[in-house]
């Protein structure tokens, strides 16, 4: 009977983990013509796992492949194995590399709930803060590729008003060596895109059309601090 339990568990999980797949493949193709939907089988209760191949420190470029005039940004980041011995984002430093190179001079520190991963405050000059909440999350579990999406609530308090907006990401990488079209990347090296789409405030309305995407592509270089 145990034995019977666990391999229902199993086809249960792959099925669960096909579905997914199959939905953020649907999700892709039909970028950028999104609009807000619900994300099946989410569970934000766990972090985001990535392959074993992410475990360590990286230098990113991300190019903004919606502006060839628009410089790449470059920062650093950090993942690591927790607890689980799943490999997972440095989620503080991380945001704080990514905020410097966005908000430059403005930031002064980015801060994680304690409480839970799902929770962040980015604080800027000026008494101006975003406040950040994961509501949404779903990816596969492949080791040889990341593919995730996530949705956000952001709320931009400044000067006592508010602004809310919803903020979809898919991310997909994939060890660049995969992918013959890449030239000279080192073995090591991590490729891949993320799509980004913002929706408004209308919170709990589905089918919203996007109001902006961008799409990015990210290249990771292996670094030692």
């Amino acid at each position: 009977m145990l034995f019977s339990q666990v391999i229902n568990i199993t086809e249960v999980n792959a099925l669960t983990n096909k579905n997914i797949e199959q939905f953020l493949i649907n999700r892709e193709k039909t970028w950028p013509n999104w609009n807000l939907t619900k994300l099946k089988s989410s569970n934000i209760n766990q972090d985001l796992i990535y392959p074993e191949w992410f475990e360590g420190n990286w230098i990113v470029k991300s190019e903004d492949l919606n502006n060839n005039l628009q410089e790449p940004i470059i920062y650093k980041v950090n993942f690591f194995k927790n607890e689980m011995g799943r490999i997972v984002g440095n989620r503080s430093k991380n945001s704080e590399s990514i905020g410097k190179e966005i908000f430059g001079d403005q930031l002064q520190k980015v801060k994680i709930d304690p409480k839970s991963f799902n929770n962040q405050i980015i604080y800027l000059k000026d008494n101006e803060y975003i406040d950040s909440r994961v509501t949404g999350r779903n990816q596969i579990l492949d080791n040889d590729l990341f593919f995730a999406d996530e949705f956000f609530i952001q709320t931009n308090h400044k000067n006592g008003v508010s602004r809310i907006n919803q903020v979809e990401i898919i991310s997909k990488f994939y060890k660049c060596n995969m992918d013959s079209s890449t030239g000279n990347q080192s073995n090591n090296d991590i490729c891949g895109f993320q799509y980004v789409a913002t929706y408004g405030s209308r919170v709990g309305e589905l089918n919203i059309k996007a109001i902006t995407t961008n799409q990015y592509r990210l290249t990771f270089q292996s670094t030692e601090i």
